[in-house]
């Protein structure tokens, strides 16, 4: 049997990361992929990007993972939000990154299949991280001072500590007995890139639609990525027609806004939830990420707050081995969770609220949006607030999130 101070069960950005920060304090640590590490086996990737805030950026950096990934991001300059619906746009509420502090951007649109291959070739850098690709946990265990788990290549493991990053149908999170509530809308999220005749100059707009949000993200070049909402029965026609129909339908919902469009990649379809776990944390076991926490894309909320989750664990694991202390303790973890929590359960019920107000059939609660887009388009204090709370987390800033390493820990692999 294997041991190591800290698995990281999942592979996907946040675990990878995950991996790295802690590897980079000093931690024994292994991260369980279903993927292939090889992106030419790994096709369900490409063309999927991730609008990422500046705190997580630095975070990113901080790990070592985000050299790798500027020269095929784009600045995120400007956001629109346009209140549209039946007749067309209605409002629209322009916020301008040149109002923030430091004047902007917002932060960066980066291809996924760049930053999860930043990530890996991360991993390989450290000697004391890996990358346990194109394998999967059939069983784990927590009981006593080890959690044991045993993978499908027959290898066993025990960590002092296990960290869910399995996304919302976690494996680790049921093992552990932590329960989540979960809840649909009836919606369905098709996520494409495409190219097109006019430049986005930056701009990132979201309308708000009544069957769901549909969002543009700038790319580099005359290209943006796409998350488009619609009612679930909508979507599953919208994605079985032939590319030059589903193309004419998508045109007609934007408004002329990025000129012609010229080419779709493949398009892929999720359904819109919000999950949230009971706790964040259990017996020898902490979760992030989609474990803990999902959301409707809406304002790019999902991967920055499991960036965070990255910065706050590693930072208390650390802080706790430099004590002397047990890292798989509840009590440790725990700390973990406190921090974490009011500020996920704050963007949860923003979102959940603002996809439902989106969505009502209710005339009066329409109106009510439409003077609320209005309000915001004319009074620039308080769009500098929203920008402000979206963009940064409830409570204390982690240093990975400022861009500062966490300083390394001995490792006790063992113990």
């Amino acid at each position: 049997m294997t041991a190591t101070d800290i698995l990281v069960i999942g592979g996907g950005i946040t675990g990878l990361a995950a991996t790295a920060a802690l590897a980079g304090a000093g931690f024994e640590v292994g991260c369980v992929d279903p993927a292939p590490a090889d992106m030419a086996a790994a096709p369900r990737l490409d063309g999927r990007t991730t609008a990422l805030f500046p705190d997580a950026v630095r975070t990113l950096s901080a790990v070592g993972a985000w050299d790798a990934c500027t020269d095929v991001s784009a600045g995120l300059w400007t956001m629109r939000i346009v209140d549209d619906g039946p007749g067309g746009p209605k409002h629209a509420a322009t916020f301008e990154s040149r109002d923030l502090p430091g004047g902007g951007p917002f932060g960066w649109n980066v291809p996924n299949a760049t930053l999860r291959q930043a990530l890996i070739a991360r991993l390989a850098e450290l000697p004391n991280a890996e990358h346990l690709s194109g394998r999967t946990v059939e069983e784990l265990r927590f009981a006593g001072p080890h959690a044991e788990a045993t993978l499908s290549d027959g290898r066993e493991i025990h960590a002092t500590l296990v960290i869910g990053a399995d996304g919302k149908k976690s494996m680790t999170r049921d093992a552990a007995g932590i329960a989540a509530r979960a809840w649909a809308y009836g919606q369905t999220a098709m996520a494409f890139s495409v190219a097109h005749s006019r430049a986005h100059e930056g701009i990132s707009t979201e309308f708000h639609r009544p069957q769901g949000p549909l969002v543009l993200v700038p790319m580099r070049g005359n290209a943006s990525s796409v998350v488009w909402v619609e009612r679930e029965r909508a979507a599953e026609t919208f994605s079985q027609l032939d590319r030059a129909s589903f193309r004419r339908i998508f045109a007609e919902r934007l408004h002329g806004t990025l000129g012609r469009i010229e080419d779709i990649g493949r398009v892929g379809t999720y359904p819109v939830t919000t999950l949230l776990a009971d706790a964040y944390a259990g017996h020898r076991v902490a979760l992030i990420g989609e474990a803990a926490h999902g959301l409707p894309p809406i304002g790019a909320q999902g991967l920055n707050l499991g960036l965070t989750d990255v910065a706050v664990l590693t930072e208390a694991l650390a802080e706790a081995r430099r004590n002397g202390q047990d890292i798989g303790a509840h009590a440790i973890l725990r700390g973990y969770e406190r921090r974490r929590r009011p500020d996920v359960v704050a963007r949860v019920a923003g979102v959940d609220a603002l996809n439902r107000a989106v969505m009502t059939r209710n005339p009066a609660l329409r109106a009510a949006r439409h003077l609320g887009v209005r309000a915001l388009a004319g009074c620039a204090p308080v769009r500098r607030a929203l920008m402000q709370t979206a963009m940064s987390p409830l409570g204390r800033r982690p240093a990975m999130s400022g861009g500062t390493l966490v300083r390394p820990v001995a490792s006790h692999t063992g113990t």
